[in-house]
């Protein structure tokens, strides 16, 4: 069994700042024309976020490193202005998070390396991704419509929840396709070394603390000049 050391936390505190700042800055893109109601938050939730966590999951093979990555997150992303509704937004990616972490915990669910590689076969991979993406995405998108209210205004109103539910399960397809993608892509990925911190062994604290600050640092140099408004 993996014991989670410095090395473990730094590479999470990484991972999540990388995820943060793609939530920031790709959720900040607006697309004209037939594009303009496409939902980034469906490619954010089932590309970005379902593919950092299964390649971590797959090279690191620890419990909660994906929580922890989810909660870091969160934490920049609701630190950024970025769109109309910051909380829900750092709501939805921590929510994400759980969601993987109860899905993928499951030994016959297993995309960890391992000697026999997984307990999911290549051809899982797809179907396995469009599911999960899915469920990802809707779970979160559900979550922070429940509880968005509840810390912004101390209410929770049930019509309104009811009345956003078509409108959370179709733009679920998306995050479905884009798992779909993800999940194999990240799970199949190559790193030069069946064991990741033998990729940046010669500095590898130096590494993952420099990728975190930049991300960090991205975020708010982005922040100050107003890129996200």
């Amino acid at each position: 069994m993996i014991k989670i050391n410095l090395k473990f936390l730094l590479a999470m505190i990484a991972f999540g700042s990388i995820w943060g700042m793609l939530e920031c800055i790709l959720g900040s893109v607006h697309f004209g024309g037939s594009l303009e109601f496409f939902p980034m938050g469906a490619l954010l939730g089932g590309l970005v976020g379902l593919g950092l966590m299964a390649f971590t999951r797959r090279q690191f093979n620890i419990m909660g490193m994906q929580l922890g990555m989810g909660i870091i997150a969160g934490l920049l992303r609701f630190w950024s202005p970025v769109g109309t509704c910051v909380i829900c937004s750092a709501l939805a990616i921590i929510f994400e998070a759980v969601i993987f972490e109860l899905i993928f915990n499951w030994k016959t669910l297993s995309i960890a390396k391992t000697p026999n590689l997984s307990r999911v076969s290549i051809s899982m991979l797809i179907p396995l991704g469009i599911i999960s993406g899915y469920v990802i995405y809707v779970s979160g998108y559900m979550f922070t419509q429940i509880f968005t209210p509840i810390f912004s205004a101390g209410s929770f109103v049930l019509s309104d929840f009811l009345n956003v539910l078509p409108l959370i399960f179709g733009r679920g397809f998306f995050a479905a396709i884009f798992g779909g993608l993800a999940l194999p892509i990240a799970v199949s990925a190559n790193v030069p070394s069946t064991n990741f911190f033998e990729f940046a062994k010669k500095h590898y604290y130096i590494n993952m603390t420099v990728i975190s600050i930049i991300c960090w640092v991205s975020v708010i140099t982005l922040s100050m000049i107003g890129f996200f408004n």
